[in-house]
C-alpha cells in the first residue's frame, strides 16, 4: 500500500477506531445496539490527496454456548470494513476474536446461501494497531462486502491457529448479527458517496428496503425476499 493511502486510512481512525478497544464488551449486561447506535457507527472522511474515506468499525456476529472452541458468548467474532475510492473495486475487511488469547485470526471461510463458500486468506498490508485482542484484516472485493451484507443465509468460520476456528452465524435468515447491520449501513455510505449502483441481489428488500434504498424492484409484499434480512 502506497505510504499516502496508509496515512489516509489512519487519519479516518480506520487503525484508530478500528483499534478495537472497545468493539464488544465481555459484561453480560451487554445489549444489542439500536439501529442508529449502529449507524452512527460508519465514519467518512477525505484524505489529503481527496480520495473519499468509509469506515465501519467492527460489530459482533451471533454466537451460542457449545460452539467448537467458543469459550463463551462473548468470545464471539466481530467484524468491520473500510473503503477508500482510491481503490474503488477494494475493501478492507477486519475480523476479530474478544477474549481470545494466545492466537491470532489466520483467516475465515464465509458460507452464503446453501452452498457458495469464500475463504478469505489475503492479509491486507495495512493492520489494525494497539489492539485489545486478536483481530486480521484481509483485502477483498468490495461486491463480496456487499453480497455479506444483503445475501442469503450465512455463517462464519474463523480460523485462529492450526485445527483451531470459531464458527459463529452471520445471517440466520429470522436473525441478523449486528456485524451485517453494521456492513449494509457502511455499504449505504459508500454506494451514495461513490455514485456506485447496488447490485440486483442487494435491492432485494428486508434491511436494503429498510436502509430506504429499496425500489420498484424490491419486495413489494412488504415480507422481503426469502434469505433476506427480516424488517
Amino acid at each position: 500500500m502506497k505510504p499516502r493511502l496508509a496515512i489516509a486510512l489512519g487519519a479516518l481512525g480506520i487503525a484508530g477506531a478500528m483499534a478495537l478497544t472497545g468493539c464488544a464488551s465481555s459484561g453480560k449486561s451487554e445489549k444489542k445496539p439500536s439501529a442508529n447506535d449502529i449507524a452512527a457507527q460508519v465514519k467518512e472522511g477525505v484524505s489529503e490527496s481527496g480520495a473519499k474515506l468509509v469506515s465501519i468499525r467492527p460489530l459482533r456476529s451471533g454466537c451460542s454456548q457449545g460452539q467448537h472452541n467458543l469459550q463463551n458468548t462473548f468470545q464471539c467474532p466481530v467484524i468491520g470494513a473500510d473503503w477508500t475510492s482510491a481503490r474503488a473495486g477494494i475493501a478492507r475487511l477486519t475480523i476479530g476474536v474478544p477474549d481470545l488469547t494466545g492466537a491470532g485470526v489466520t483467516g475465515a471461510d464465509f458460507h452464503l446461501g446453501a452452498s457458495e463458500v469464500v475463504r478469505v486468506r489475503n492479509k491486507s498490508s495495512l493492520q489494525p494497531t494497539a489492539t485489545a485482542y486478536p483481530a486480521t484484516s484481509f483485502d477483498v472485493p468490495l461486491t463480496f462486502v456487499e453480497k455479506l451484507a444483503y445475501g442469503p443465509r450465512s455463517w462464519v468460520r474463523v480460523y485462529t491457529g492450526e485445527e483451531r476456528y470459531i464458527d459463529a452465524t452471520v445471517n440466520s435468515g429470522e436473525d441478523t448479527a449486528e456485524a451485517v447491520e453494521g456492513l449494509a449501513y457502511f455499504m449505504k455510505s459508500v454506494d451514495q458517496g461513490s455514485g456506485r449502483t447496488p447490485s440486483e441481489a442487494a435491492k432485494g428488500g428486508g434491511l436494503f428496503d429498510r436502509l430506504g434504498l429499496g425500489d420498484e424492484r424490491g419486495s413489494s409484499d412488504g415480507k422481503g425476499v426469502e434469505g433476506m434480512h427480516p424488517r
